[in-house]
């Protein structure tokens, strides 16, 4: 289309993408692009290598021995830079750099624009205890109604019939 020139819609023409949204539905919370994504994984690598007492060459080592291939360390840096976005990290090194660095917390990045969150160890736990005590609260309920209709209209025995 030429600079200027006025977009002409014709409204008997139907819109491809209207009822997308209806069709396929987004599971991602508002306002979240792809590039967030990439960006907010880029930069919590830099803040888990800063954390880490472990140096990046240290890390990279490491990283080249769980997977069998080789990492410099300025490919490391190369993953936390806003400024490469053409150098992503694959999830087998992903898993591998927070085996490295201890950053468990990494996995709550990739986690969290699902609408999930990771929990470890007893808060595991103490989740799956509330889980089950809202589930048995629930079936409480349950069995109490059913109590009660059964008691306002009793099952009354059907007669038998001879042979």
């Amino acid at each position: 289309m030429a600079r200027g020139a006025k977009k002409y819609s014709d409204e008997r023409q139907g819109d491809l993408f209207s009822q997308a949204e209806q069709l396929f539905p987004v599971r991602r919370p508002a306002g979240v692009r792809g590039l967030d994504i990439s960006l907010r994984i880029k930069s919590a690598l830099g803040v888990a290598m800063k954390e880490s007492e472990k140096s990046a060459a240290v890390i990279a080592a490491e990283i080249s021995e769980m997977t069998g291939r080789d990492l410099t360390t300025d490919a490391l840096y190369a993953y936390t830079a806003a400024s490469k976005p053409e150098h992503e990290i694959g999830i087998t090194r992903f898993v591998a750099f927070v085996e490295a660095t201890g950053a468990n917390w990494l996995i709550d990045v990739l986690a969290e624009p699902f609408g999930l969150t990771v929990m470890e160890g007893r808060e595991a736990h103490f989740a799956q205890l509330g889980l089950m005590k809202q589930q048995h609260q629930k079936m409480s309920e349950k069995i109490k109604d059913m109590e009660r209709l059964l008691r306002a209209d009793p099952v009354q025995p059907s007669p038998r019939r001879r042979r």
